[in-house]
């Protein structure tokens, strides 16, 4: 589908992914996987209005693309961002097949947000054995919850805009 000016929207999904994550990396956070995840936005978007296969090239290529703007790539901090993209590509993916009827697009953001945090959990316990899961699962399941739900508002509010300029329909 291409956007005006002939550029794929998968693409510009890209480039807004990777800004936006670019963004996100210099936000400073308490806990290194406690990001606000506004590069999902675009995710979000891609997995209800594209489908699986887009949507984990979105998420692949920005977890890469954001990592080599970032000097991040050679780091653990890579591997749970590629860990979160990829497990958020699936959820959000899989779930959106009930979208709008079971879930809002909020919903879908929240599921996917609770993937990539769950899976980042995971990935660092690998990477730093003794790493209490147990008392770091509530406090990642409510983060992944409220910043799911504010990217997903947002994510639902630029689906309109892009739906609304005939973005979506081209």
């Amino acid at each position: 589908m291409p956007v005006r000016g002939g550029i794929p929207l998968t693409a510009a999904l890209i480039l807004l992914a990777v800004s936006l994550g670019v963004v996100d990396s210099m936000i400073p956070r308490p806990v290194p996987f406690m990001k606000l995840g506004l590069a999902n936005l675009p995710a979000v978007i891609c997995s209800v209005r594209l489908g699986f296969r887009r949507t984990m090239a979105l998420n692949t290529t920005r977890a890469l693309a954001v990592a080599l703007l970032t000097g991040s790539l050679a780091t653990p901090a890579f591997l749970l961002s590629l860990a979160g993209a990829v497990a958020s590509a699936l959820v959000m993916s899989a779930v959106s097949r009930g979208y709008p009827c079971l879930l809002s697009m909020t919903g879908v953001s929240v599921c996917g947000a609770c993937a990539s945090v769950w899976s980042q959990l995971g990935v660092a316990s690998l990477v730093l054995p003794g790493l209490p899961l147990h008392a770091l699962i509530l406090p990642v399941t409510l983060w992944g919850t409220a910043s799911g739900a504010v990217v997903g508002l947002a994510a639902g509010l630029t689906d309109g805009h892009l739906a609304r300029s005939g973005v979506l329909s081209e």
